[in-house]
């Protein structure tokens, strides 16, 4: 039996692993549980597994929960990111699922990997920001980290026993809610548009970040630290209908191409099993009911977003962090309707002409290149939502 930590356990992919493991608890243990701020989804959960503690965001919402029910007193570990460590040492977990948004997955993913637990990994701030350090740490065992974002489940199975013959791999891309439609005609797209992807159900985050294909930019980021490929051997394609999730192209030019439904729940399965493989208990694919697939060339430059998000990885260093706060909060403040949906990358892209980038040695540099683009934005502009 697995001993398990879900961090970021009330989100989409939380919720998720929630679900796998309630169905085969003689296979795992829930050990801890931690949330930002959903009172309601941590309470169930609490209930649902009660040998697990448990951590929320900030000191408000934990006294809330208390009051709620003062019994669970005897379960919390205190809120924020010390709350986070000490929930790591007290549940010891085998695993450790790391759903959490952005940069504040860094640490706890640094302190579960020192502790000797593996990570299913969704928080893909951790590596955009921290790659370097976060794949010295898993040198010796590479496997500790287990993907769960879809195109890296995908491209791990098609990388399995062939790395050594492989000279590529492709990503997918489903071009979000606005394929087909001119970037430079979307000043005045409504956050409701913005957050209706074709294809997958994500938290909001991700969500608008694949409107503007800046998300592929990160899953591309991560595929480099985590596969050792070079930027210049890793490609991108559109595919609208999301069933190829990713596709390996062999020393011979021959391709290997992983197909799967658009759930969340295949790769989560897989990185709770890992290494093993478990049955899949959801409707499987039919090939009959895909029918035809598309594939369409990728031009890089006609989407800005994955285009800075590429300068800031062929820059290095802390522009990866810069990069990803300066989202996390051009996002935020798009999603409070404070600006348009196109000055997200522009924000980005001010922040990124401001920073002299470093090289990255420890996570406190890491720490200090967030620190600095928050400070810049908020004495830029007041309107930012700097979190």
């Amino acid at each position: 039996m697995k001993r398990v930590v879900i961090l970021g356990s009330t989100g989409s992919i939380g919720k998720a692993a929630v679900e796998i493991i309630a169905g085969a608890k003689d296979d795992f243990e829930v050990a801890g549980l931690v949330a930002r701020r959903n009172l309601d989804e941590m309470q169930k959960q609490l209930e649902l597994f009660p040998g697990a503690v448990f951590s929320l965001g900030d000191r408000s919402k934990l006294n809330e929960i208390l009051e709620r029910d003062p019994r669970l007193g005897k379960r919390e570990t205190g809120p924020g990111q010390e709350g986070i460590i000490a929930l790591l040492e007290a549940a010891r977990a085998d695993i450790v699922v790391n759903a959490m948004v952005g940069i504040s997955g860094l640490l706890p993913t640094v302190k579960a990997l020192e502790m000797g637990s593996s990570i299913a990994l969704a928080n893909k701030e951790t590596l955009v920001t921290g790659g370097e350090i976060i794949m010295k740490l898993v040198s010796e065992s590479p496997e500790r980290i287990v993907p769960v974002d879809s195109e890296h489940f995908s491209l791990s199975r098609c990388l399995r026993g062939n790395i050594g013959e492989t000279a590529e791999i492709i990503l997918t891309a489903s071009g979000g809610p606005f394929y087909k439609r001119d970037i430079s005609r979307l000043t005045d797209v409504t956050v409701e548009e913005v957050l209706d992807h074709p294809t997958w159900n994500m938290g909001e985050k991700v969500t608008v970040d694949s409107a503007h294909l800046l998300n592929k930019g990160l899953e591309v980021i991560e595929a480099h630290y985590l596969f050792d490929f070079p930027y210049d051997s890793i490609d991108v394609v559109i595919h609208p209908q999301s069933i190829v999730h990713s596709l390996t192209r062999m020393k011979d030019g021959s391709l290997l191409a992983h197909l799967g439904p658009a759930d969340m729940k295949l790769p989560l399965i897989n990185a709770l099993y890992y290494p093993s493989m478990a049955e899949y208990p959801w409707k499987k694919l039919s090939l009959e009911e895909i029918g035809t697939l598309d594939f369409i060339r990728f031009d890089r430059k006609e989407y800005p977003g994955f285009d800075i998000a590429m300068q800031a990885a062929e820059a290095g260093g802390t522009a990866l962090t810069v990069l990803n706060a300066a989202d996390e909060i051009a996002v935020s403040t798009f999603l409070a309707g404070k600006i348009g949906f196109l000055t997200i990358i522009d924000w980005i892209r001010e922040a990124l002409d401001a920073h002299d980038p470093i090289a990255v040695d420890d996570v406190e540099d890491i720490l200090a290149a967030d620190r600095w683009t928050r400070r810049f934005f908020g004495e830029k502009y007041k309107k930012a939502v700097v979190i």
